[in-house]
């Protein structure tokens, strides 16, 4: 993803917003990498050697097994066990100095989910994403739908997707390069999922 600025939240009169969305203009002075697709089944298991069912039987996360296969994004993944697969990323993956494998943030996320789009969504949601009313009840495999302009999939629905930051309010004015929260009680996901309606992508 190039430099670049952009609107991030949402306009005070678009439908479904939250009142969260508070819009803010956004310069990132630094381009970034972001991976086509969400992290795989096959991926994740061959990096960390626990499959879907192994990851759900930790039990801290709810729900059932739904869509299971090397090519289906990889869920019942907590924010610290994502943090321990890019930890062994890093060390047999080691990328060019000056770069490491890690999680946007959250603006981040949305600059390279919008793609240079300022509309509600980052195309038409059934021609890019599976979502409540086209997933089948189940999450699908990874890069099926349409790519945003930028070329990467999935970026609504499918699985939620981490962020680095802290949930907290966003700033009120331009931010340049924001990190959001330093602390709190929750982390950022972003994006909505295969169960998810319309309104949460």
């Amino acid at each position: 993803c190039p430099p670049g600025d952009f609107l991030m939240g949402s306009r005070s009169d678009e439908e479904d917003r939250s009142d969260d969305e508070t819009q803010h203009r956004v310069p990132l002075t630094k381009g970034f990498w972001m991976a086509k697709t969400e992290c795989t089944q096959g991926k994740w298991e061959a990096m960390m050697g626990t499959d879907v069912n192994r990851q759900k039987a930790k039990g801290d996360s709810y729900g059932d097994v739904t869509g299971e296969g090397a090519n289906h994004p990889m869920y019942f993944v907590n924010w610290e066990d994502a943090q321990e697969y890019l930890t062994k990323m890093n060390s047999q993956n080691a990328l060019p100095s000056g770069w490491k494998w890690a999680l946007p943030t959250e603006a981040q996320w949305e600059y390279a989910c919008r793609a240079g789009t300022e509309t509600k969504f980052a195309g038409d949601l059934d021609e890019i994403a599976w979502y409540s009313e086209n997933s089948g009840s189940k999450t699908n495999p990874v890069g099926t739908k349409k790519p945003n302009d930028w070329g990467l999939y999935d970026m609504h629905g499918n699985v939620w997707e981490w962020c680095s930051d802290y949930y907290g309010d966003y700033a009120s004015g331009s931010a340049t390069n924001p990190k959001g929260a330093t602390t709190g009680s929750a982390r950022v996901f972003r994006g909505g999922s295969w169960r998810i309606d319309a309104a949460g992508c």
